[in-house]
């Protein structure tokens, strides 16, 4: 009777095995459809967005992949266009990220003209007859992956490592720095773009403002000028910074206070070791290395 007792509990064993096998591939197949239906519903959101919020053609789009000198710009920009009163409660009122407020479920914004939007999206996604004009703003790679990886830490995973993150940073993959970047360069559809290096507007910030007033035909005074240098300046920029990054009050284990984190370059060189350096190199010079020379040298 022991043995049969045993031979029992084994058949009902290798039941909920079975059972928790099928249940286990169901639960991958539903979650697989859940995040396809939800990107659908995702992208068809931001088409009604995009039509209620219109073209025109004085838009203005600072478009960069993240962590790459986006908010810098769109500090610059406001205060070049409007009085520059700081009042507002985050920059994404007075300059939006529409597909981040399609996806909210935000209400379209009524902006004045030049009206100054953000985009992290691909080339590709932007019609060939888009109105209004872009400012693509081009940082180093590496010192993109190490900025992200500190945002990514501080927003989502205390416990991720750094060397762990540049490894998936610089593998290949069709939505990585390296193809978003060379679709901007290549500029395949001739759109109207002011290319501007992240170390230029550190550094020789003044020279910049004044290629952004002539390319984006603006009429700024003096004021206006010394202001875009001012609100833009680090200083500034940290101590108006839950302005700009995300803002959760109920999130003890999230660090929120540096966005704004340092705003210099050459941290790549500190962070890649030399393998990893040797990867992105090989990477840029398949990618990047002739369109950033055509364009900057």
């Amino acid at each position: 009777m022991k043995s049969e007792n045993i031979f029992d509990k084994n058949i009902e064993y290798n039941g909920y095995r079975k059972l928790h096998a099928i249940f286990f591939k169901i639960h991958k197949y539903i979650n697989r459809f859940s995040q396809r239906a939800k990107s659908q519903a995702d992208k068809f959101a931001f088409e009604q967005f995009k039509m209620k919020f219109g073209e025109r053609e004085d838009d203005i789009y600072i478009s960069t992949f993240p962590k790459s000198g986006t908010t810098l710009t769109q500090m610059i920009l406001y205060q070049l266009t409007t009085d520059g009163n700081m009042d507002f409660d985050h920059i994404y009122d007075v300059s939006p990220w529409i597909r981040n407020s399609s996806f909210l479920g935000k209400e379209v914004p009524d902006l004045p003209s030049p009206r100054i939007i953000k985009t992290h999206d691909y080339y590709k996604y932007f019609q060939k007859q888009i109105k209004g004009k872009f400012i693509f703003v081009y940082r180093n790679g590496m010192d993109v992956a190490v900025s992200m990886f500190h945002q990514n830490k501080n927003y989502n995973n205390q416990n991720l490592k750094a060397e762990k993150y540049i490894d998936s940073f610089i593998k290949k993959n069709k939505k990585d720095w390296f193809n978003y970047t060379k679709g901007w360069l290549r500029n395949k559809n001739n759109f109207p773009i002011l290319y501007l290096k992240y170390e230029d507007l550190l550094n020789n910030k003044e020279q910049e403002i004044r290629k952004i007033i002539e390319f984006c035909n603006l009429k700024p005074d003096e004021d206006a000028i010394k202001r875009a240098l001012k609100y833009s300046s680090f200083e500034s920029m940290k101590k108006h910074e839950n302005k700009f990054g995300e803002q959760m009050q109920k999130a003890p284990e999230k660090v929120f206070n540096q966005f704004i984190r340092k705003g210099i370059s050459g941290e790549g060189k500190v962070e890649f070791s030399e393998k990893q350096q040797s990867i992105f190199a090989k990477r840029f010079s398949e990618t990047i290395k002739k369109l950033e020379g055509n364009i900057f040298n």
